[in-house]
């Protein structure tokens, strides 16, 4: 893919945001450019019948046809609607400056183009594309081709005037006397003298006058040279004109008088003044409209002088933000660390369980351990007959029930006090302070 392939594909991918299947409009788009490389795409404003006004995609340039064994290039715009390719797209002919649309079966004198291809694209849109949409403009332009070539402004005044009548030609050539015959002159003739009889025979209608075709749908080209057409000079007032100069090989008849010429017309003191009013309006909305530019200039140059003022500043600020932007990039790689050490931590505690209480709760020692575990049965079983008091004041438990309970249990404390003041004296700890223990 070349560069400039490259470039167009990059365009055309950022221009097609707006529209829905954007890689249909793509596809056809770039099969077009691939295959008509005189087409171009483009990002313009549409305004359709109503008013409404769209910016839409456009492919543009000439499409190549052969019309009577000569090759042509039709100016055409394909502009591709919003909801392409359900809808299709919209077809036009673009004549330049001199041609002119022909209006026909499927071309409008606007250069809006529905040929049948379109008028079907409706019924089966999934079937249908741009490449086979030029074909079918193709095959019909090169059967009925939709411009007429405009004439040069030379070549349509000679055409409104048209072949002089025999008469015409008669009552030229009859008012002025006839000529002697000519001298004899040898073949080779100067320059000057071949102009002068050219100039001659077109003043007095000798040369024939080239007609239009009958047929308007071929191109018309007629080149308007001075060898066949003589145009007049436009008249100038105001000035004298003149005599005409004799031509002494064409106009030697002594008979031949120059015509006598009008004086010049009056200059009209309406239009003279209308002029000096045009012309006072005209310098009034100059001097004010310099007046308004010689401001705006004024204030775009303080606008600039601010601007060139300001750019160290944004430089000082670019610079400081781009310290800030470093050190939060620093900030955010060690809090990036730190969560992940955390989520792996996580990760691992997840995987050993809840631990056990026992497990929490121990001594350094065996001996410590087992006197840990007295002292808790001592004071459970304090508890215990705590509770059975409230049982016996509250009639739950009779007092035989109680009394033997309680000697058991007392009993079991006992000897738990004895082995727990036994170790306590074997480790050189206070046996008074058993509140500390609990």
């Amino acid at each position: 893919m070349s560069s400039s392939q490259a470039l167009t594909h990059r365009w055309l991918r950022q221009n097609l945001h707006s529209y829905p299947d954007k890689d249909r409009v793509f596809t056809d788009i770039d099969a077009v450019l691939t295959r008509y490389i005189t087409l171009r795409p483009k990002l313009d404003i549409y305004t359709y019948d109503d008013g409404r006004t769209q910016l839409m995609l456009c492919v543009h340039g000439v499409l190549p046809i052969s019309f009577r064994h000569a090759s042509y290039n039709i100016p055409i715009a394909l502009w591709i609607p919003r909801d392409y390719p359900k809808l299709p797209p919209l077809a036009y002919v673009v004549p330049t400056n001199d041609m002119l649309v022909r209006p026909g079966k499927f071309v409008d004198v606007s250069g809006k183009c529905e040929p049948e291809y379109i008028r079907n694209w409706q019924r089966k849109s999934e079937g249908c594309n741009l490449i086979a949409l030029l074909e079918a403009m193709q095959d019909h332009f090169s059967r009925e081709p939709p411009f007429l070539t405009l004439l040069s402004s030379c070549s349509l005044r000679v055409a409104d005037k048209a072949t002089p009548s025999p008469s015409s030609v008669s009552s030229i050539t009859h008012d002025r006397p006839a000529l002697p015959p000519k001298p004899p002159t040898p073949h080779s003739t100067s320059p000057s003298s071949s102009s002068s009889t050219t100039s001659s025979q077109a003043r007095y209608g000798s040369s024939p006058v080239q007609r239009f075709p009958d047929n308007p749908a071929r191109p018309i080209w007629l080149s308007c040279t001075r060898s066949h057409f003589s145009i007049p000079p436009p008249r100038i007032t105001g000035a004298v004109a003149s005599p005409p100069v004799m031509d002494l090989l064409d106009e030697d008849s002594p008979d031949v008088q120059p015509l006598a010429l009008a004086p010049p017309r009056p200059p009209n003191p309406e239009l003279l003044h209308l002029h000096a009013r045009v012309h006072e309006k005209l310098k009034v909305e100059v001097d004010s409209l310099t007046g308004a530019l010689a401001l705006d200039a004024e204030r775009l140059r303080a606008l600039q002088a601010d601007l060139l003022a300001g750019e160290p500043a944004i430089r000082d600020e670019m610079a400081r933000l781009e310290a800030v932007r470093d050190v939060c990039r620093n900030v955010g790689g060690r809090m990036r660390d730190t969560v992940s050490q955390v989520e792996t931590n996580l990760a691992e505690i997840r995987r050993k369980g809840d631990p056990e209480i026992d497990e929490m709760v121990c001594a350094t020692t065996i001996v410590h351990n087992q006197l840990i575990n007295l002292v808790a049965e001592d004071n459970a079983i304090e508890d215990t007959i705590y509770q059975l008091h409230r049982a016996l004041n509250a009639g739950c438990v009779d007092l035989e029930r109680f009394l033997r309970t309680t000697r058991v249990l007392a009993e079991e404390q006992f000897m738990k006090r004895a082995l727990i003041e036994k170790i306590t004296t074997g480790l050189s700890l206070d046996p008074s302070n058993r509140s500390g223990w609990s």
